[in-house]
């Protein structure tokens, strides 16, 4: 079983969206080949069913699942596509009010070479800062950056989404910041990719305060992309490798990918001994669970423990084996309100094993490993499968990872191409690595 925790497709948001009718609807997608009633009805059993028979707390966390049923049954006989069946689909997973339920169109999903080229993007690294949803970058040469956009310009409205008046419900629905941060972003960015050659229109501000609009056109995604795994999609995989002449090594990764492996692993071997090492997991959603230990085994000489799942059968422990010539420096790693899932997994545990520490923002809190089962429509449906606790008995989900040192960028530090929290992490690791032979490292709270 290849466990999935994927932070970006919270199941909590797109029930609150979808039942306060917020977003702006697509046209409707053409029903699946069959009897539409039939399929409609088969669908919603599925969804209910796997929910049922998987999820992790016997009690749904005192949700009367099977009241919730009736509920939106009732709305069936009204419900005439695809479309209207994912936005019932969605309200009746977001009666758990947890992350990791959500329903993704399988025309958005990518399995095949000839989609990847028909699946494309804008160009552009989207952050929550500042309590808006701005550019981090934008791409060299793509329609954004011939557009004209730049860091530090913030992104008020996609087509018909307002991410100010979208912000506003969440917070008065009680979603907090760090998720508040993760759903805006998360939407933005789904709205910035698609099919190739499609339009978006955006709203704009610039730092200065001027607002403007931008049309863009949806090109195609350059660069490497995951394979899929059953019904687990492709994604665009990118890993971004750096040293200093001072032995401090830089690694970022978008998504916990196997694509992604190679170049973590080589980027690990390759910090000397009396170096330093920073992790940027800012913006990663999560992925593969098991890369985590498997990515911190090169960060340790013993065997521990990142966290364990617990399911409604059993328990699974994420165990880290210590691996042939790992780094044992001081390790950096950097999180914000986009680490979610197994950057959440890998940054608990390697801070409450004193092994690395912590800096940045509060992550989310979109902590539970998940799986993707297609669906007689040939959505995708993405469930939890368990609750993850770390060793000191810490639950993850809901409450987030609390850096080591909080550190908060801002939407002037992106203007400017300012990092505050790379900086504090740097002077950190100076620090660490100056300190008398035997010194204790400061690494996690206590």
């Amino acid at each position: 079983m290849q466990v999935m925790a994927c932070g970006w497709r919270g199941g909590l948001a797109a029930g609150l969206l979808w039942a306060g009718r917020l977003v702006a609807a697509e046209p409707a997608a053409p029903a699946a080949g069959g009897n539409w009633p039939e399929i409609r009805d088969q669908t919603f059993a599925v969804v209910w069913e796997t929910v049922n028979e998987s999820y992790y707390d016997a009690t749904f966390g005192g949700v009367d699942w099977a009241a919730v049923r009736e509920k939106y049954r009732k709305a069936l006989p009204d419900i005439a596509d695809k479309e209207a069946l994912r936005g019932l689909l969605f309200a009746m997973l977001g009666e758990l009010r947890r992350t990791h339920f959500s329903i993704q169109p399988r025309e958005l999903a990518v399995f095949t070479p000839a989609e990847r080229t028909r699946m494309g993007t804008v160009g552009l690294d989207l952050v929550y800062v500042d309590d808006v949803v701005a550019v981090e970058a934008a791409k060299p040469a793509s329609a954004a950056s011939r557009a004209g956009i730049h860091a530090g310009d913030i992104i008020l409205r996609a087509d018909q989404v307002d991410f100010g008046r979208l912000g506003d419900y969440l917070k008065n629905t009680g979603v907090s910041p760090a998720r508040r941060g993760l759903y805006l972003t998360a939407l933005a960015v789904s709205r910035l990719r698609g099919a190739v050659g499609a339009t978006v229109q955006l709203q704009v501000r610039s730092p200065d305060g001027q607002e403007r609009p931008v049309g863009l056109t949806i090109e195609p995604t350059e660069g490497e992309w995951s394979e899929p795994m059953g019904d687990f999609p492709s994604v665009p995989v990118a890993c971004t490798v750096s040293s200093g002449p001072a032995g401090l090594a830089y690694l970022r990764f978008n998504v916990f990918a196997r694509q992604a492996m190679k170049d973590i692993r080589a980027a690990l071997r390759l910090v000397p001994a009396d170096g330093g090492l920073v992790i940027d997991l800012r913006g990663n959603p999560g992925g593969i669970t098991v890369m985590a230990p498997g990515i911190s085994g090169w960060l340790s000489d013993r065997t521990f423990l990142l966290g364990t799942m617990h399911m409604r059968q059993g328990h699974i422990g994420f165990t880290v084996s210590p691996q042939d010539k790992a780094f044992l420096g001081p390790v950096a790693l950097l999180i914000d309100g986009g680490s979610a899932s197994t950057s959440e997994i890998m940054a608990a545990g390697l801070q409450e094993a004193g092994r690395a520490r912590v800096f940045g923002e509060t992550s989310p809190g979109a902590a539970l490993p998940s799986l993707f089962k297609a669906l007689p429509t040939g959505d995708l449906l993405q469930y939890a499968i368990a609750d993850l606790q770390t060793p000191g008995g810490v639950l993850i989900e809901g409450r987030g990872v609390v850096p080591d040192e909080m550190v908060l960028r801002t939407v002037a530090d992106l203007a400017a191409g300012r990092d505050p929290v790379l900086a504090a992490a740097h002077r950190w690791l100076e620090t660490e690595r100056h300190k008398p032979s035997g010194a204790p490292p400061t690494a996690a709270k206590p």
